[in-house]
């Protein structure tokens, strides 16, 4: 069982970093994603470079693996050719090859191309040298052996080059028959000209980056979706098509759908009173005790003197057991001691023994003992699982200060588990625990910060609050910074720093991390 600092967010936030990094944990998703604004030799596009922008940044919040770290933009044939090959390479033993286009694409002999910024065609045969078949593209996906090969075209513009002696004056691009696995999605239907929209970004991919974020819609959903979107954004001027083969394995951008869970009261402030924190006399941080040594809490601001605790996971269950039944006999009113036994309980899995020896230390005000009731409660040990009455718990431990309480608390405001949801008061409180240096806080906020729950998503601050907690050597915070690295989110990619990572986080015990290491090794 893991640590009783932070083991609800701790176990929250591996929850949530899986819904983020997907291919970390689950499956390799490997996207291309390429935007082409500023062409050399017709007019620039106005919006192609910032919507391959949103769809680099949508991808990695939803834990692909995006070649180059971020959206390519502006590529050159010879840039267009290096993407294409470090694409390749990172598809080995993906799952999900997704290749984005946004730019300008053309047809000829009923074959599609992408077009390069540098291309300068004055007729077909220009078109073959200087330009990117899809047909090439759709091969390489699909000789990788991806399980889903995904083909996003945000390309079906005006030709371009017509009055520079390319035919193919009406635009658009031909249709494209999908190989096994595949999916091909085109901004409008085929030989339609799509529009680039007016509001920075085009109807097709604002409308796509909105579909994927949605949990639970399944792959055609997620394109239906998107369509009726564009349909109605456009007043029905441009429809999207897209050609498909049978997929066998199901796929979810944002995770599957959530079973609908017991409807929990909403949190209500409790009748009775938060008991005051123990008194310097009833605390007696002076005594030490062989309890403390052998079940005292790492940075527990009530603890003994001198002494740095014991992790739980290291915790001798039945050495602590005895010293702590004994400390307790000898020095009754020392709430800590009470709260110990009950770590030792918990040690040995006696959660009905723990439950009620916390309780005993809460009544005498000891906040941490009431953090891990609501723990109890939390992840159903000992008593019948209870999100409400755990949230009333840590409430009852953050009002009396104890900054677990506050981060098992604010966790729950943020997801709405077991009250209403309260976005302000979840940043509130997980700021308060990162400034009591609590380093499951700086993890927990920085995957809000990632994902972009309750704040705009910052990769930036993500990473700033990974680092403040890798400092501290939180194994948490450790494994969400490797994961940046190893899925190049919001930073370029660095496999060898995110192993070392993985690494320091694993030895520590932390099961995520010890996964992430098997998954870089296959």
């Amino acid at each position: 069982m893991a640590s009783r600092i932070g083991l609800v967010a701790r176990l929250i936030g591996a929850a949530l970093l899986a819904c983020i990094a997907t291919a970390a944990q689950a499956e390799k998703r490997v996207a291309l994603v390429i935007g082409n604004s500023a062409y050399q030799t017709v007019a620039r596009l106005p919006n192609s470079a910032a919507d391959a922008r949103l769809m680099s940044d949508t991808l990695l919040s939803l834990g692909f693996f995006v070649v180059g770290g971020a959206a390519q933009v502006d590529l050159d044939k010879a840039g267009f050719d290096r993407a294409l090959q470090a694409f390749s390479q990172e598809l080995i033993g993906a799952d999900v090859a997704l290749f984005y286009f946004a730019g300008h694409g053309v047809e000829t002999h009923g074959l599609n191309y992408i077009v390069p910024v540098d291309a300068h065609p004055a007729d077909e045969g220009d078109v073959f040298v200087q330009a990117v078949g899809l047909a090439g593209v759709l091969d390489q996906m699909e000789k990788s052996g991806a399980k889903i090969n995904l083909m996003l075209l945000d390309a079906c513009r005006n030709n371009p080059f017509s009055g520079q002696g390319l035919r193919g004056d009406a635009g658009g691009l031909a249709q494209m028959q999908a190989p096994p696995g595949t999916l091909i999605s085109f901004a409008t239907q085929p030989r339609s000209v799509a529009l680039d929209g007016d509001n920075g970004h085009s109807p097709y991919t604002r409308a796509l980056a909105d579909a994927m974020q949605q949990q639970g819609h399944g792959l055609f959903r997620t394109f239906n979706e998107m369509g009726l979107a564009v349909e109605k954004a456009t007043h029905g001027q441009q429809l999207p098509w897209v050609a498909s083969s049978p997929i066998a394995t199901s796929f979810y951008f944002a995770g599957k759908p959530v079973p609908p869970a017991p409807m929990q009261a909403a949190l209500t402030p409790p009748t009775d009173v938060s008991p005051a924190r123990p008194s310097d006399a009833t605390s007696r941080r002076d005594l030490v005790t062989d309890c403390d040594r052998l079940a005292g809490m790492p940075s527990d601001a009530l603890g003994a003197e001198g002494e740095p605790g014991v992790a739980f996971e290291k915790i001798k269950a039945a050495e602590a057991t005895a010293a702590c039944n004994d400390a307790m006999q000898r020095y009754p009113d020392v709430a800590r001691l009470a709260y110990q036994a009950g770590r030792a309980a918990t040690a040995r899995k006696d959660y009905s023994e723990a439950l009620r020896l916390y309780e005993k230390a809460a009544a005498a005000g000891y906040p941490t003992a009431m953090h891990n009731i609501g723990v109890l409660y939390a992840t159903g040990e000992g008593v019948k699982k209870d999100n409400a009455e755990a949230a009333r718990w840590y409430k009852k431990a953050s009002d009396a200060g104890d900054p677990l309480g506050m981060l098992e608390l604010g966790w729950l405001y943020a997801f709405g588990e077991g009250n209403a949801r309260n976005c302000p008061e979840a940043i509130r409180l997980n700021e308060a625990a990162v400034k009591a240096g609590v380093g499951a806080a700086m993890n927990n906020l920085g995957l809000l910060y990632m994902r972009g729950r309750c704040v705009e998503r910052d990769y930036a601050e993500a990473r700033r609050l990974f680092e403040q907690g890798a400092a501290l050597n939180d194994d948490s915070a450790l494994n969400s910074l490797g994961s940046m690295y190893n899925e190049a989110q919001g930073v370029p990619r660095n496999t060898r720093l995110a192993r070392e990572l993985f690494e320091r986080s694993a030895a520590q015990g932390y099961a995520l991390a010890r996964q992430n290491l098997r998954d870089m090794r296959r």
